[in-house]
């Protein structure tokens, strides 16, 4: 990460909601509620410009002002990934700029927008960057000081991009000034690739049998946060005539929250017997919004009166990575 300076979190108890923002007759920027502020050097002179950005948009440092564009944010995010500071483009031309940083308005882990804006003259501040790289949050732009800003490609982006192969190279995507813009000036092979599988789907689904488990697949695939909750098919391979043994492992710094599980064998729904040797059964035996969870490390194994040789497993729910979890 380059260079960074005078960088605030958000004021937590004024975060941005829908009718924040000041009537279009306010006579002055006073009126409009402080979002974020934070002190940084945008000039390169002794003594720190006190950076403010309200809830109209309005953005100073010192005597610039510019404006940049804010939304509504969930709270939890803003007061987590909102921030105002002023980050050194060109050390050789002593360049400086602020960047606003705002989590774009989604339910889980939501992926941020970063706006750039460099001094224009005496006291105007212009917008030179507006993107919103990554598909969740947790990328950061680096700022190598040189005149350019750049990211590395998260694991869900270069997938995505490749059509979920196997496996994606991640790139490292540079931006520069053309004319009054930054551009993307550069895209290039980082030498870290992502195995594409590893980035969603838990748990894993074994067959238990005479032997070792066997992998059949995974479950829940993509289904990252509550938002995404819905029921996923995975086909299974048993033994004919036998009841199917299975075990859903969690495997990966995640936790999966398992709202109901049950096969289907020949169109006939057939639910664990955890489910119907008791009253009333696991939370797992009805998708009724009350989640049995698996933590990382945690299995869960089941036995389903399925005789054929190849059924469907259904579950229902969705996981969150262990990184991304609320706070109690």
């Amino acid at each position: 990460m380059g260079p960074r300076e005078g960088q605030e979190r958000p004021r937590s108890a004024q975060v941005l909601e829908a009718g924040d923002a000041p009537p279009a007759s306010a006579p002055s920027t006073e009126a409009a509620t402080i979002l974020l502020e934070g002190d940084g050097d945008i000039d390169g002179v002794p003594g720190d410009e006190h950076l403010v950005l309200r809830t109209d948009g309005t953005l100073e440092a010192g005597a610039w002002r510019g404006r940049a564009e804010v939304f509504e944010m969930i709270e939890y995010w803003a007061e987590r990934q909102a921030t105002v500071g002023v980050v050194v483009l060109d050390r050789r031309r002593g360049l400086r700029g602020v960047l606003v940083t705002l989590p774009i308005a989604e339910h889980e882990d939501p992926p941020n927008r970063y706006q750039l804006f460099v001094p224009d003259g005496a006291d105007a501040l212009r917008s030179v960057l507006d993107i919103t790289p990554g598909a969740y949050g947790g990328l950061e732009l680096s700022f190598p000081g040189d005149g350019t800003v750049g990211y590395l490609e998260d694991g869900w982006s270069a997938c995505d991009r490749l059509n979920e192969p196997r496996s994606a190279p991640r790139q490292r995507i540079t931006f520069a000034m053309d004319g009054d813009q930054m551009v993307e000036r550069d895209r290039r092979e980082s030498g870290q690739v992502q195995v594409c599988d590893m980035l969603a789907a838990c748990p894993y689904v074994y067959v238990l049998g005479a032997g070792d488990p066997v992998l059949a697949g995974e479950i829940l695939r993509n289904l990252r946060g509550s938002a995404a909750y819905a029921e996923q098919s995975l086909s299974v391979a048993g033994a004919a005539g036998t009841p199917l043994h299975i075990r859903l492992a969690e495997e990966k710094p995640e936790v999966t929250y398992l709202d109901a599980v049950y096969v289907e064998d020949n169109g006939v729904r057939v639910s664990p017997r955890s489910c119907t040797e008791a009253f009333p059964g696991p939370a797992y035996c009805i998708a009724d919004g009350i989640a049995f969870v698996l933590r990382q490390g945690d299995t869960l194994d089941l036995t389903f009166d399925a005789p054929g040789t190849t059924v469907e497993l259904r579950a229902t729910g969705y996981y969150v990575p262990t990184s991304n979890l609320r706070e109690p």
